[in-house]
């Protein structure tokens, strides 16, 4: 149903306000979810290997993305066309369901993620359960999502060594 792609690192897959119609399963790389506030670039999550990448705006019709998504690595994806999906209605109604589902789960353990933890716990976690993600992204986009300065990452950092 869809087809491999290949693009650099940087690349953008989604634009903020532009309407997409494609959908990509990352094989290799990762994806970073972009918010503006501001002048402040914030990062609102990283989509690894086997992860679908996208807008939901754009999934559910209801207008352009919300975010940017920019790929951190030379990545290596499959990518989905919306009108191609849309052709059997019923596959294409189960994979919106699906695609929310993920994304709802997702919400949710980011509410619990930043309501629960301070800044330390935050980073303990992403050590604990996303290791990878400390090894393949720049320390500054960490503390973004972190919700923190690099200034205290690299504090907290040094207190746990």
């Amino acid at each position: 149903m869809g087809k491999k792609v290949f693009y650099p690192k940087n690349f953008q897959l989604v634009r903020m306000e532009e309407q997409c119609h494609v959908f990509w399963i990352i094989e290799k790389g990762i994806a970073r979810y972009i918010y503006q506030e501001g002048e402040r670039e914030l990062t609102g999550w990283f989509d690894m290997e086997g992860d679908i990448v996208g807008s939901v705006y754009c999934l559910l019709g209801i207008g352009g993305a919300r975010e940017n998504i920019q790929l951190l690595e030379d990545s290596e994806l499959i990518e989905i066309q919306l009108t191609d999906l849309r052709q059997d209605e019923a596959f294409f109604q189960n994979f919106k369901m699906k695609v929310l589902a993920h994304y709802f789960i997702e919400m949710e353990n980011r509410l619990k993620f930043f309501q629960a933890l301070d800044g330390k716990g935050r980073y303990l976690y992403i050590l604990e359960n996303k290791p990878q993600l400390l090894q393949r992204v720049p320390l500054h986009l960490i503390a973004t999502f972190l919700g923190l300065t690099p200034e205290s990452l690299s504090r907290i950092r040094s207190s746990i060594s």
